[in-house]
């Protein structure tokens, strides 16, 4: 490691992140603003008719201070319908060791707190707290 940061002091590769290094205190909320896209994996979603399966994709953006704005997605639930141009709102909690929460609420009336893990400063992994919305998804900064 330290002549990794030899060779970052005289500016001949690039300083890695702090979450790369090992480092503590490494992330933070500040570090997701901006915009964002997400997809999800197929879900099990029990609110709907028929509790079918459910896959979603949207954009949104975050600000500093971990508010989730300007979010929309459509979602397609199994032997049910397209969702398309659902609205959300809510926020997002990172830790400094990288994991955190989202909550958020849609404009269809849900509402739902999720566990992510930030994986780099333009990825992050979530996945449902609720049991009966069983969802995991991947967020990538646009």
């Amino acid at each position: 490691m330290k002549s990794l940061r030899i060779l970052c002091a005289l500016g001949l590769i690039a300083t890695p992140p702090a979450f790369a290094t090992g480092e503590s205190e490494s992330c933070n909320t500040r570090m997701l603003a901006g915009r964002w896209m997400f997809a999800t994996d197929v879900g099990h979603q029990v609110r709907f008719p028929g509790g079918g399966h459910i896959t979603a994709i949207g954009v949104f953006r975050f600000d500093r201070q971990g508010t989730l704005l300007d979010g929309t997605f459509d979602a397609t639930v199994e032997n049910f319908r397209l969702l398309p141009g659902v609205t959300f709102t809510g926020s997002v909690v990172v830790n400094a060791n990288c994991t955190g929460t989202l909550t958020f609420v849609t404009s269809a009336g849900t509402s739902r707190t999720d566990s992510i893990v930030v994986l780099g400063p333009g990825h992050v992994r979530g996945m449902s707290q609720d049991p009966d919305n069983l969802w995991t998804y991947e967020m990538r900064r646009l």
